[in-house]
């Protein structure tokens, strides 16, 4: 069974700030003011709210993807093979063109994908200002490759580079890129996708590439003589993430209820996007195919005070949607959906404050406290790691255990043990207690050893605090006679680590070196074993 501890998207997040905030003050010192403040917030707010689905759906919908390729794969590709990375980069480029295409034709899906859209303005923040609800859809594109035999661990990762693709293409401060334009996706060719000029709605759907829009029509380059206008067609005349994430769904519910015919009740959630029955369509009513003329945007007044407050709001919610999402496969459920809550009433709250109001401030007054809680607990939730390692000696149980338990011993066979301190030269009981001073990629670390148990032939097992770090360690040896007359060993290492930066690490760096350090531990073991 293939199991993702973490979701390590999350880690990109902090990246996107700093490039949204170098973007904003590249533009400024060009002179150019492509940011509006109250635009620039929302779409961090739009951003916040998919995490939370993400949070909420991600560990379930990609268990989903998994399940049908370890049981109804057509084909079985190496996920250490080149060529599988090669093919399935195509691949979830080609289901992503198809879902995005949808998405934009379709009237249920563009209630799912409109809010992307939505920004009247266009710049890196733009490129986090997605529905919460897409991903509850968009999975489902994907299924194709699980039956191909694409390794989850592949999907996973051609997912994250598309992702991180899309964001730097949206941006008015890069010009067109020569050899690149028509090929791949650039900023000009996403300038047009976003555009709701006439000329270029509904354009330009690829993700990394858009040789699919050539080859399936949908092509449109940028033109020196036509400038992007960004937006929906029809104006949206809020900042509420929650009403903006509802607003097309709601638009179609209401024409459910209204209209006469059943035929159209039914048909409207699949018809061409934009499509409303006619005993339900108003003066002001624009097709999204149609596209629609320029227009004033949407920027209401606001004390200085409330965008100050608005902005930190913003950066904390930031800061716990990054360690939820990066958490959320490890997260019980009542913690799960006590911090959606807290984050879905933060954006809330700030988006009324953009707009001058002040009815939800009591809200905020319980809300924040909320909210610093639950980064404290994200920042010290405790994540155990295992590693376990197996190999096979030619002494008994009771000696391999013996030598093992022997932590004099344990610089010689231990490439991380660099010094033992302790008042035996052999096996340590129950109670008994010592130091080790050992190497970690971020330096010396001191632990404090107790032995918690010793049963000759069975079972040696030791816990320790980390001095250093505050990690917590356990470590236990098991020992089993063979049929073949010798031991089966096994070192079960888990270590709880106290901090988020920690947690963080170990996920994308430090695991794969202590994975590495205890199977050659082991092999190290078997050597001195064998020799005795």
């Amino acid at each position: 069974m293939v199991e993702f501890d973490y979701n390590l998207g999350a880690i990109g997040i902090p990246l996107f700030l700093i490039l949204m905030l170098a973007e904003y003050l590249a533009l400024k010192a060009k002179g150019k003011s492509l940011h509006t403040y109250s635009d620039s917030i929302t779409s961090g707010s739009m951003g916040a709210c998919l995490l939370i689905s993400e949070a909420l759906l991600k560990v379930y919908t990609f268990g989903v993807f998994i399940w049908i390729w370890e049981n109804f794969r057509l084909f079985d590709f190496s996920s250490t093979s080149i060529i599988t990375w090669v093919i399935f980069f195509f691949g979830v480029d080609f289901f992503y063109y198809w879902f995005h295409r949808i998405a934009h034709e379709r009237n249920i899906l563009w209630g799912a994908h409109e809010g992307h859209h939505q920004g009247e303005e266009f710049n890196y923040t733009t490129a986090i200002r997605q529905s919460a609800f897409q991903y509850g859809f968009s999975w489902i594109f994907y299924l194709p490759l699980a039956f191909m035999g694409c390794p989850p661990e592949v999907f996973l990762g051609q997912f994250l580079i598309l992702k991180g693709y899309q964001f730097w293409i949206h941006t008015q401060g890069i010009n067109r890129i020569p050899l690149l334009e028509g090929v791949f996706s650039t900023p000009s060719s996403h300038r047009v996708h976003h555009a709701k000029n006439p000329i270029y709605i509904d354009r330009n759907y690829g993700g990394t590439m858009v040789i699919w829009d050539r080859m399936f029509g949908t092509w449109q380059p940028e033109l020196a003589t036509e400038a992007c206008h960004y937006g929906t067609t029809n104006p949206t005349h809020t900042l509420s993430p929650v009403k903006l994430n509802l607003r097309h769904w709601a638009t179609m519910i209401n024409d459910s209820r209204h209209t006469q015919k059943w035929s159209d009740k039914i048909g409207l959630w699949f018809k061409p996007t934009g499509w409303r029955p006619q005993d339900c369509v108003g003066a002001d009513h624009h097709l999204q195919q149609e596209g629609t003329a320029d227009r004033e945007k949407y920027d209401p007044y606001t004390t200085t005070g409330k965008k100050i407050y608005a902005g930190i709001a913003s950066l904390l919610t930031f800061l716990a949607g990054t360690m939820f999402i990066f958490l959320s496969p490890q997260l019980e459920l009542w913690l799960k959906i006590s911090g959606a809550l807290i984050l879905v009433s933060g954006v809330i709250v700030t988006s009324s404050l953009l707009e001058n109001k002040s009815n939800l401030i009591p809200i905020e007054m319980i809300r924040l406290p909320a909210m610093l809680w639950f980064i404290a607990t994200l920042w010290s939730y405790p994540v155990t790691t295992t590693v376990v390692n197996t190999i096979v000696m030619n002494k008994s149980p009771q000696q391999t255990l013996a030598y093992a338990g022997n932590v004099s011993r344990w610089p010689e066979w231990h490439p991380q043990s660099e010094k033992v301190v302790t008042q035996q030269s052999s096996t340590l009981a129950a109670g008994d207690q010592f130091a080790e001073q050992v190497s970690t990629p971020i330096g010396q670390n001191d632990l404090s050893w107790t032995v918690e148990q010793y049963q000759p032939g069975i079972i040696w097992q030791a816990s320790a605090k980390n001095q250093t770090n505050g990690s917590i360690i356990n470590l236990t040896y098991t020992v089993a006679a063979t049929d073949n007359n010798e031991t089966q060993f096994e070192r079960r290492l888990e270590y709880t680590l106290p901090n988020f930066v920690l947690v963080a690490a170990n996920a994308m760096y430090f695991k794969e070196i202590i994975e590495e350090k205890s199977e050659r531990s082991l092999q190290r073991l078997q050597t001195a074993v064998n020799n005795l």
